[in-house]
């Protein structure tokens, strides 16, 4: 399925992006961005379809992508099923797990209270806690948090199951639990600082639940609210919603498979959870329209000043192949025509995603499969973001290249799971 629709349904952004600024109440922000560059090579839709068709073949049912531009012109393809016992189509408009591309919502939140200077970025975050949250004295920042350096462990580790041996089963022990942050907080800091805050990177949920806390211990509101109030509602996200502990997803989606660690066992249906493990780390619900319009708005400078955002998109590289950076709540990859994208990437049970954005917020895309545990999928979806922004697909050494990037970065976003795992 590819549909291309004109200029109509996003022409409301500036309008919103208005009344997100009013919302917050954040200092002025000036430009936001870089002036857009050179036009960039239109979107390649055949090398997209081809790139979402090796998705399914890697053993996801269904793929699918929506390519969103400035002026509001969009194309979407999906290709598969959104559900092995129907064998329904897969919905391009359906709302699907994101994981951690929640994690830039919470940076988000926490980048407008420093904003308005009722958080510091570079003070120590347990002294903007409720006591207790983290050790007195702790010398870890709120910048630590954001850009995965504060030696904080990573519960998600501990989760009940984890360590079974098999994944359903270990899934199974979890999926329908009500975990509170600070109990995922105090268990991460049973295991004691894994290293020298600020001396290196190592990717931890912990710190994206630490935040969540921050967000509500300052404003007083529970996350949700705040998500919602900040975000969601003047953006006119309706397809986002932040449901925690409720189960379901809400709205029409396709079912979420969780690959089997035995692939010739049959997938197994993992759409229904509470998703309180992980919370303000990656429990949303979202859309791809919801998602481009929302990259479209933080690089106009709608939900941060530009000192913020600038800190933000500060990217450094985090991985040997050079491909994959990371800021604060902010991933980037560098593309095989050297273009930088700036997003994130969600993994979920059931869910894989890639959501990204041009620098200038000149183009969109999100990427999803309804399939998980599955390394190979996430290594195919990535190999999408070069057709839409470099207008053509990447040579074979460049998509290794980018396969190698992808194993780290589901190796980080795969709770309990091996990178030899995820290569079966």
């Amino acid at each position: 399925m590819t549909y291309r629709s004109p200029a109509t349904k996003r022409r409301t952004l500036v309008a919103a992006a208005a009344l997100a600024a009013a919302a917050v109440a954040l200092p002025a922000a000036g430009t936001a961005s870089a002036a857009p560059a050179a036009a960039a090579p239109a979107p390649d839709y055949a090398g997209l379809r081809q790139a979402l068709n090796s998705v399914v073949a890697a053993g996801a049912p269904g793929a699918y992508a929506l390519v969103s531009d400035r002026d509001g012109h969009s194309g979407t393809v999906g290709v598969g099923t959104g559900d092995l016992a129907t064998g329904a189509p897969i919905d391009p408009k359906g709302q699907f797990r994101i994981g951690s591309i929640t994690k830039n919502f919470t940076a988000v939140l926490a980048l407008q209270l420093v904003a308005q200077h009722r958080v510091e970025l570079d003070a120590p975050a347990a002294g903007q806690l409720p006591a207790g949250v983290l050790p007195a004295g702790s010398p870890i920042t709120v910048r630590d948090l954001l850009n995965h350096t504060s030696g904080l462990y990573d519960y998600s580790n501990d989760l009940p199951g984890i360590l079974v041996g098999d994944t359903v089963t270990g899934y199974q022990q979890f999926r329908y639990k009500t975990y509170a942050p600070g109990d995922l907080v105090a268990g991460a800091l049973s295991h004691g600082p894994q290293f020298t805050p600020g001396s290196k990177y190592q990717y931890s949920n912990t710190n994206f639940v630490v935040l969540g806390m921050l967000v509500e211990h300052i404003t007083g509101k529970p996350f949700a609210t705040v998500l919602n109030e900040r975000i969601l509602r003047p953006l006119g996200m309706h397809d986002t919603r932040f449901v925690v502990p409720r189960t379901d997803i809400g709205g029409r989606h396709a079912i979420g498979y969780l690959t089997q660690d035995d692939r010739s066992k049959p997938l197994f249906d993992a759409t229904a959870q509470t998703a309180s493990w992980i919370w303000s780390a990656g429990a949303a619900i979202s859309s791809t329209a919801d998602l481009n319009t929302y990259w479209r708005a933080l690089t106009a400078g709608a939900l941060l000043p530009e000192e913020q955002l600038a800190e933000m998109e500060a990217v450094v590289p985090v991985d040997a192949t050079g491909t994959s950076s990371y800021g604060l709540g902010m991933r980037a990859y560098t593309l095989s025509c050297g273009t930088r994208v700036y997003g994130h990437d969600g993994i979920l049970e059931g869910y894989q995603s890639y959501s990204y954005t041009t620098k200038d917020g000149s183009r969109q895309v999100t990427i999803a499969a309804n399939a998980s545990n599955n390394g190979d999928v996430f290594a195919a979806e990535r190999t999408a973001l070069d057709p839409v922004f470099c207008g053509a697909p990447s040579s074979p050494a460049a998509k290794r290249r980018a396969a190698a990037g992808a194993g780290r970065v589901a190796a980080e976003e795969t709770v309990g799971v091996s990178p030899e795992a995820l290569r079966k």
